[in-house]
């Protein structure tokens, strides 16, 4: 069985078995999937990565947009500029 790894600027993208990627050994496999659980819990604003070194690095998320007003919301700010409800 081949086991691989999947790297982009020095993070680890993805591991498996198969004909993809940089060929690596069972224990470097077993060592990443064990890694895996060990990811701190994302907040609001920060996410992890594990990097090439087997080591969780913290980055920033980009706040998310606001959500778009439903139709439904669209209606009742009409009806509330118009004076038709409070």
């Amino acid at each position: 069985m081949r086991y691989f790894e999947i790297h982009n600027n020095g993070y680890i993208v993805g591991v498996g078995k198969g004909d993809i990627g940089l060929e690596i050994t069972e224990e470097r496999y077993n060592a990443v999937l064990s890694a895996l659980p060990l990811k701190p819990p994302a907040t609001e604003d920060t996410d992890y990565l594990l990097t090439v070194d087997l080591a969780w690095e913290a980055y920033s998320i980009p706040p998310a947009p606001p959500p778009e007003p439903t139709p439904e919301d669209k209606a009742e700010a009409y009806d509330i500029l118009m004076g038709v409800t409070e």
